[in-house]
């Protein structure tokens, strides 16, 4: 309520008619199903006779329950005159996914092992992506179960990996897979080569997706000071290509690790002095990205009305 103030000396003819302005709705959300509090500013009220007085019920500050809630405001001034208006106040359910079991497939980056700034490569499981991904949906989605399954083998090729993919996915029947492999397959030395590899991850892709699951592919990190580190990017445009053929959705990890704000003094701070395995910090911002486009593809607003009611 606005504070007393001393009456106009305008004639009342040329105050003008007093006109209150209601805010537009108001949404809010609540984590767990319960009402949440919730405020708002008062409208603004133009014209009539100072002191005007401007309420609404329910007023700022109410507890309000899940669905939409009408709010009346109300403001009379000096001369008795009076104006109203309304709006909603909106509280949106529990967000929900409208998918929760994940499977996410690969080699060694997939596993986890991280390369850290001084020893060598080691398994980290709670370093790796489908960890992080999963503690960071699993935190927002709290009226849920997220589960995602880490089929990371280390050392395994694409060219390898067929027989086992088949077997993952159609005994874990996953709504979305994710997909990382091929950078053993770049070995100079030991690899099938990347022609090879993706015809064995597009046969992967096709697998899942008529199994029912919707799939993410995922480019596959740089590397550093490799034989292999200028095979990266050309390997990386067979995996998009094939991502637009089969309508799969893309995530580029090269391009999250190139750029990603990493601590390190190396040239990719996010990638470790192995020049093949992330850091923990790497792993950390490819699991922010996933959890980012599954967010963005499988998150449900759903408001929820009470009995009767109606948006």
């Amino acid at each position: 309520m606005l504070p007393p103030a001393a009456p106009s000396m305008l004639p009342q003819e040329k105050i003008g008619r007093l006109a209150l302005a209601c805010p537009a709705d108001v949404r809010s959300q609540s984590f767990d199903g319960r009402p949440v509090t919730v405020d708002f500013t008062l409208p603004v009220a133009t014209g009539g006779q100072t002191p005007v007085a401007v309420e609404c019920t329910p007023g700022s500050g109410h507890t309000f329950s899940l669905g939409a809630s009408d709010v009346v405001c109300n403001a009379s001034d000096a001369l008795q005159q009076t104006a109203s208006c309304a709006f909603r106040v909106i509280v949106l359910g529990p967000p929900k996914l409208s998918v929760t079991k994940f499977v996410a497939f690969g080699d060694s980056l997939t596993a986890g092992w991280v390369s850290p700034e001084f020893g060598n490569a080691h398994p980290q499981p709670t370093s790796s992506y489908p960890y992080l991904l999963q503690r960071e949906l699993q935190s927002r989605y709290v009226t849920q179960t997220i589960r995602i399954v880490n089929a990371g083998a280390p050392g395994e090729a694409a060219v390898e990996a067929l027989s086992r993919f088949r077997s993952v996915v159609g005994s874990q029947r996953p709504d979305v897979v994710m997909l990382m492999q091929g950078t053993n397959d770049l070995d100079v030395v030991a690899g099938a080569g990347a022609a090879a590899a993706a015809d064995e991850l597009e046969a992967m892709v096709a697998y899942a997706q008529n199994t029912g699951a919707d799939v993410v592919l995922m480019t596959i990190p740089p590397q550093l000071r490799t034989a292999a580190e200028n095979l990266v990017p050309p390997f990386n445009d067979m995996l998009r290509d094939i991502a637009t053929r089969r309508r799969a959705m893309l995530v580029d990890v090269y391009d999250v690790l190139l750029r990603g704000a990493c601590s390190g003094d190396r040239t990719t701070p996010c990638m470790g002095p192995d020049g093949l395995h992330p850091t923990a910090e790497g792993y950390r911002l490819i699991a922010q990205e996933l959890a980012r486009v599954i967010v963005e593809q499988y998150d449900v607003e759903v408001l929820s009305f009470p009995s009767g009611g109606h948006p």
